[in-house]
């Protein structure tokens, strides 16, 4: 288990947080890059799996993570974990045991958009490079949601109701992760859809 203080202040509503951290297991493989005082470039130098997550710890409020990946070939993933679990390096969010505590949204390299808990669900869209990735997660309603290119996909995770990072993974050598925002909404923009379906949350 490990052990992180959440030490950002958020300053209002919506406003973009001045520091992502990311926790980095295997610098040989992954370059960070601070393209400016908000916006943080994840770079990956070797072929093979690989999930990291922010340092940040959230468990009230509405937050929105908006991300871009490039030159991935489909496999990547970005999602939550639970805060007390410790991803190590070379890990693949869809394998055991990760799997457990990893919620993730797919890239169209693989079979299935939506995976948890060693089960893939359709419905969504599988996302590409340079695509505006964005995920909303509202502790208030215990839901994670994901918006591709500003559409919302039907498929998101329900009953969240603990602390948790946001992830994201990815495979291809010179694959590379842009986080552009991470900000404090003060409403979800979020809406019903009739086709939506929830893929529930299990407290470990």
């Amino acid at each position: 288990m490990i052990n992180i203080k959440d030490t950002i202040q958020f300053l209002g509503v919506s406003k973009k947080i001045r520091r992502i951290e990311i926790i980095n297991k295997d610098p040989a493989d992954i370059e960070l890059v601070d393209i400016d005082s908000v916006q943080k470039k994840i770079i990956k130098k070797k072929i093979g799996f690989v999930t990291i997550s922010l340092t940040q710890v959230f468990e009230n409020g509405i937050l929105s993570f908006e991300t871009m990946f490039m030159k991935t070939k489909g496999f990547a993933g970005i999602g939550i974990v639970r805060y007390s679990y410790d991803i190590p390096a070379n890990a693949c969010y869809c394998d055991k045991p990760h799997t457990d505590h990893i919620a993730a949204f797919c890239g169209r390299g693989y079979q299935y958009p939506v995976w948890y808990k060693a089960k893939g669900t359709y419905g969504n869209a599988g996302f590409d490079t340079n695509q505006i990735l964005r995920v909303e997660f509202d502790s208030f309603k215990g839901t994670l949601i994901l918006f591709i290119d500003n559409v919302q996909q039907p498929v998101y995770f329900s009953g969240i109701k603990e602390k948790v990072r946001f992830i994201i993974s990815m495979y291809e050598a010179g694959s590379s992760c842009t986080i552009h925002s991470l900000k404090k909404l003060q409403a979800p923009t979020s809406k019903h859809l009739s086709n939506e379906k929830a893929v529930k949350w299990q407290r470990s």
